[in-house]
């Protein structure tokens, strides 16, 4: 367990590609359930006026959002047999990413008056996330870095609109 961490990790620090991670179906399950309850407790906790209820509704149709159009991509691509390797380095950067993310997360909750300061810190972690996410991607797709990063620039704000239409801003 403690070698699969150690490859996540790397590919987080763009040390290692998605082709590192062993070919399973079981570990790409259990990353999906790990991402699926990690995201759920990241969300409750950056939006604590959201009814569980409604956070897990989101949670669960952005996790089919993730995982529909990325396969759609890879598909379109011609590199449907790379999915799960894909989806499974995907997933368990995500689940880094998004634990390094809490606490920042819980500062701007309980230290409003540095709300700046952990902003920055927050946008720091998605923009890693995002150059994790097109490292991925350029070695999955076989495709230019600029092209992988367009990828993930777009997926980010497809799910950025998913999110502002199924949890419209009040006020």
């Amino acid at each position: 367990m403690s070698y699969l961490i150690q490859s996540f990790w790397e590919i987080c620090l763009l040390q290692k590609a998605p082709q590192d991670i062993p070919y399973s179906r079981g570990l790409f399950f259990l990353l999906l359930v790990a991402n699926f309850l990690v995201g759920t407790l990241y969300s409750g906790l950056s939006s604590p006026d959201v009814t569980f209820g409604s956070i897990l509704l989101l949670a669960s149709i952005h996790m089919l959002f993730f995982v529909g159009s990325l396969s759609v991509l890879m598909t379109v691509m011609g590199y449907s047999a790379r999915i799960f390797q894909t989806l499974t380095a995907l997933l368990g950067t995500g689940v880094i990413i998004t634990l390094l993310a809490m606490p920042v997360v819980l500062a701007i909750n309980y230290a409003p008056q540095l709300t700046g300061y952990f902003g920055l810190i927050l946008l720091l972690l998605i923009t890693w996330d995002l150059v994790i996410m097109a490292h991925i991607l350029r070695h999955a797709l076989s495709v230019s870095f600029l092209l992988a990063g367009l990828f993930a620039f777009g997926y980010f704000m497809l799910s950025i609109k998913l999110v502002d239409f199924l949890l419209p801003a009040t006020g």
